[in-house]
């Protein structure tokens, strides 16, 4: 397998954030080490910005203008790096410039910043932005830079698009090809592998079985209930029964014959009463319709007191936002007041340090230091003028330095006193304003106690209405019931004789053993019965075998997951040295659950310490390397916590950003090239 090789061969960096002007020199191995702050991450920082106008950590959003003592940004300088690279032994100039872009306002004679401006160039000619992007693109992916530039790239990506990368490494064969390479174990399995996913036929046999389980636990209760329905009885008898029954009822039917015109005077007088009773509860609600009209202005004072109680309770609340506002603002005042205070304590304690005299000529100046003797006197002359002169520019020199100190600190001072003064009228401004609101907010409480009392008032006034008027005083109803009275004495009076009435009660009680007789008869024929139940008994045997055959796909299913993940795991695993991935975990229920976890023998690279978790990435560098079939320089940040002993063997350019005590950076190339 031949892989792209990708070199940084040397790389030019003019006031890029704090680079103001180096050139380096890049070999197979190159160290770059520096106290912190001196510049290690700007030269990554720089080559990415160059590759893809993103800092080393995939951000676009970041500054690289360079700042002054003050730590504001420079104007007006350009901004370039340029780098020498070696794709497969051919080498490339790539060169970038940033420039500002400075408008003149019209009708004035100032100028305002509109922007920034960005140059590209390959080997010394001038290109587009898209042209450049497009040659880069045709170089390295982007993403694919990151991974296998970085080693920690790979571990800081969220575990779906780490799995989603490692699966790569298996290939783009179909569950169904893969069940294949098993023989018969999963024949059953493989047609349905071609047009569905696994989740979704385990989805499938699991609702088939949940609905055959179902059907198994109604079935019984099913058979119970129409085994109810089976009836034992002499039919012989009960035909006896049901004709001397029926030659009872013609009897009673015979005697039923003149009571008639009394019972329908009973039945008008009844009649009566109904339609008295319903004049009762017209009355009724004509006097409740009244009492409802009465609380109505009663109700509506409780709904305007509760309205205007939630909107005091609103305002409280609002107003104690404020306040609490307000309060945060006047603290937040204070302190910036206090701190610049001590800002301007600070200054004015400042003092420029004394001057430092040049060492004086002494007799030994005059001496010629290879013969020893006395130098002419013009060269005597000379050197006491030199040392004048120097003395002079020296001493003028620190007058100037120490001018401009005492102007700057003055400046500051000022600039510290007329912030204070800021920021203690805009304390002043929110402890008035607090100081206001709480004097308001008093006043909107008093009126919620106001409010609160008005509304339980009128809510206890509403809670001691009647629900129901009372027509006990109604004249109109008083006679109507006075009236009901009299027909229902009438009708009591008029039933004494109850011969025909009871004759009546006894020829439906007749009828009612009739007709019960009549169906217990043709019930007595369980022959429907028992059909139903032998056919539920052998929908009963059907249901357990389907549930069997469910739970015989599910466990293939399952059995086929994980040998396919058992399978990937150990292609995958396969790919590397030191790592390796778990990339499934087993649930309670016993089935898999997807995931992704980097471990090295088995302590997962969270809990490692700096210099393992260093070691583990190169290791997936090495394999995504391999993978994409393209290797690219290798920036390692925090190098001395590894050593030449537990670095694996790269195919890659490799660069070390290590911290060291050095106050300047310091570059060691190994300039040796394949």
């Amino acid at each position: 397998m031949e892989i792209k090789k990708v070199k940084l061969l040397s790389m030019h960096i003019q006031n890029f954030k704090g680079c103001k002007d180096r050139t380096i020199e890049f070999g197979e191995k190159t160290r770059i080490s520096g106290a912190n702050a001196t510049g290690k991450t700007t030269i990554f920082d720089a080559f990415t910005w160059l590759l893809f106008g993103k800092d080393s950590l995939g951000s676009s959003d970041f500054d690289i203008r360079p700042l002054d003592a003050n730590g504001k940004m420079i104007d007006n300088i350009e901004i370039s790096v340029e780098s020498k690279i070696s794709v497969d032994g051919n080498e490339y100039e790539l060169k970038k410039v940033q420039k500002q872009k400075w408008v003149k306002k019209r009708g004035t004679g100032t100028t305002e910043l509109q922007g920034n401006i960005n140059e590209f160039g390959i080997n010394g000619y001038p290109k587009s932005q898209k042209d450049f992007k497009d040659f880069i693109a045709g170089i390295i992916d982007e993403d694919i830079f990151t991974l296998i530039t970085n080693p920690a790239a790979f571990n800081a990506l969220p575990w779906k698009k780490q799995r989603e990368i490692l699966m790569k490494f298996v290939g783009t064969f179909s569950d169904a090809e893969i069940a294949e390479t098993f023989g018969e174990r999963y024949a059953k399995l493989i047609q349905e592998l071609r047009i569905a996913s696994t989740e979704d036929i385990l989805k499938k046999y699991t609702k088939a079985k949940t609905v055959l389980n179902k059907d198994m636990v109604e079935i019984p209760a099913r058979i119970d209930e129409i085994s109810k329905q089976l009836v034992i009885a002499d039919v012989g008898a009960l035909e006896v029964e049901k004709t001397a029954k029926e030659v009872a009822l013609q009897k009673v039917e015979d005697e039923i014959s003149g009571g008639n015109s009394k019972l329908e005077e009973i039945n008008s007088k009844r009649e009566e009463i109904m339609t008295l009773k319903f004049h009762l509860s017209e009355i009724q609600n004509a006097e409740n319709q009244k009492l409802l009209l009465e609380s109505t202005d009663i109700r509506n004072d409780l709904s305007r007191t509760r309205d205007t109680l939630n909107d005091l309770k609103r305002d409280v609340l609002n107003k104690e936002s404020e306040i609490r506002d307000a309060h945060v603002k006047y603290e937040d005042h204070e302190r910036e007041k206090n701190r610049l205070l001590v800002e301007w304590k600070s200054e004015k304690a400042k003092a420029y340090p004394a001057l430092t005299p040049l060492e004086p000529l002494t007799d030994g100046s005059f001496i010629c230091p290879t013969c020893g003797q006395d130098l002419p006197e013009e060269v005597k002359q000379k050197r006491i003028a030199d040392y004048e002169a120097r003395k002079t520019a020296y001493e003028s020199k620190y007058e100037k330095d120490k001018a401009e100190f005492e102007e700057n600190r003055a400046k500051r001072i000022s600039q510290i006193e007329a912030d204070g003064r800021s920021a203690a009228k805009s304390r002043d401004k929110f402890k008035t304003l607090e100081e206001s609101l709480i004097k308001e907010k008093d006043e909107l409480t008093t009126k919620l106690a106001d409010a609160q009392r008005e509304y339980e008032i009128v809510k206890k006034a509403v809670d001691g209405m009647p629900k129901v008027a009372d027509v006990s005083e109604n004249a109109e109803y008083k006679a109507t019931t006075e009236k009901i009275s009299a027909l229902e004495k009438e009708i009591e009076e008029m039933s004494k004789d109850t011969s025909s009435m009871e004759l009546k009660a006894k020829r439906d009680i007749l009828k009612d053993e009739i007709s019960e007789i009549t169906v217990r008869i043709a019930a007595a024929d369980n022959t429907k019965v028992k059909e139903r139940i032998a056919e539920l008994e052998e929908e009963q045997k059907e249901v357990g075998q389907k549930i069997a055959e469910q739970e015989q796909m599910i466990d293939l299913v399952e059995d086929f997951i994980r040998a396919k993940m058992k399978m990937i795991s150990e292609k995958i695993n396969g790919m590397f040295k030191v790592v390796s991935f778990k990339l499934f975990d087993n649930q309670i229920n016993g089935g898999l659950k997807e995931t992704c976890e980097c471990t090295v023998k088995g302590v997962p690279i969270s809990s490692l310490n700096n210099g393992h978790r260093i070691v583990a990435g190169l290791d997936i560098i090495r394999s995504l390397s391999n993978l994409y079939e393209v290797s690219c320089p290798i920036f390692v940040d925090n190098a001395e916590s590894i050593n030449d002993f537990n670095i694996p063997d790269m195919n890659a350019q490799m660069i070390y950003l290590t911290v060291t005590d050095d106050k300047e950076l310091r570059v060691e190339s190994e300039v040796k090239y394949d």
